[in-house]
């Protein structure tokens, strides 16, 4: 496996939260239950389904167990999920669900299996690896980023097909990004790209420091779209800098500053020899209210006036020779 639970703190609580995030990005309607007997709290699901004649919905009990903090990543055993036809009778639920960061043990399967054959309950039970298939998916790999970080920085590379044979979405560590080609049929050099993106992640940031409220003066920098133009082996980089509104202007980095690091119009590789794949770096700032409903440093607004831009490599505002891009 390459998520590593261990991140998420033993209590249980954050693990629960991973869960229900991930239920309501599935599609289903979910409601806490009170606090049960082990200090947790179990999930009520309502999950819709068509149906041969008409329509209809079931309702799960959703128990989650979360052991990985445990010696050895113990199981989950028969006596951890205590009184299952009861606690379903409770909230009327028709269904069971186990949800855990290990495994459940072989006599646990056999009880749920149990029930089921009998009538008594529709069972399923997802242990650490079925969680992970259902996170490692685009509508769902956000979560690992936000619940389990340091896993979410070993993924690598995820690239998905879009509706052009040379365009392609993809998340690599906690970013969302699109890659293009100009002509060819494969996306730009993954290692050249993850390049790209490491050298973004030197661009020195201001520090907020480790108060409790430093998020609202963080600032961030985040890839938005690598064009290759593969008939010059050019790169063209689309980045946002995202500030917040009430930063002071001497904590605002200027496009000078960027382009110590990035070296706009320049290789990003040479030797005594000289440079190859000369590389563009278009970079835009944003003012943003991180107290907003809004605010997310990847929200679609950041991405959807600018597809043309990223598919064909295409500034997104004047060009400024000798600065990064002029700001707006």
């Amino acid at each position: 496996m390459m998520l590593d639970y261990r991140e998420l703190p033993e209590d249980g609580i954050a693990f629960e939260q991973l869960v229900r995030e991930l239920l309501i990005c599935e599609g289903l309607d979910v409601h806490w239950t009170g606090v049960g007997p082990d200090g947790g709290r179990d999930l009520v699901v309502t999950e819709a389904l068509p149906g041969h004649i008409a329509p209809f919905s079931r309702r799960w009990l959703v128990s989650c167990k979360h052991y990985a903090n445990s010696v050895q990543n113990r199981s989950v055993g028969v006596n951890d999920v205590n009184n299952i036809l009861d606690a379903c009778k409770a909230v009327d639920a028709t269904g069971f669900l186990l949800v855990c960061s290990t495994q459940p043990t072989a006599a646990l399967v056999r009880r749920l299996d149990e029930l089921a054959r009998d009538g008594s309950l529709a069972t399923q039970y997802w242990d650490g690896v079925e969680l992970e298939k259902r996170l490692h998916k685009p509508g769902t790999l956000g979560l690992v980023h936000h619940f389990l970080p340091k896993s979410a920085r070993c993924l690598g590379w995820t690239i998905y097909n879009t509706d052009s044979p040379s365009f392609w979405a993809a998340n690599f560590r906690d970013y969302f990004l699109y890659l293009s080609s100009r002509t060819a049929n494969t996306f730009p050099d993954l290692n050249e790209c993850q390049f790209i993106i490491d050298r973004l992640e030197t661009v020195p940031l201001p520090d907020p420091g480790l108060d409790v409220l430093a998020y609202l003066d963080k600032q961030y920098l985040r890839p938005r779209a690598i064009y290759f133009d593969n008939k010059h082996e050019q790169f063209y980089v689309f980045a946002d800098y995202l500030v917040p509104t009430k930063t002071k202007p001497q904590s605002i980095l200027s496009p000078a500053d960027f382009n110590v690091v990035l070296q706009d119009c320049r290789g990003l590789h040479s030797d005594k020899r000289g440079m190859w794949y000369i590389t563009y770096w278009d970079i835009r700032r944003i003012l943003t209210t991180p107290t907003s409903d809004n605010f997310h440093f990847d929200h679609k607004s950041h991405y959807e006036p600018f597809m043309n831009n990223f598919r064909m490599g295409l500034k997104r505002g004047p060009w400024t020779l000798g600065d990064i891009s002029d700001w707006y």
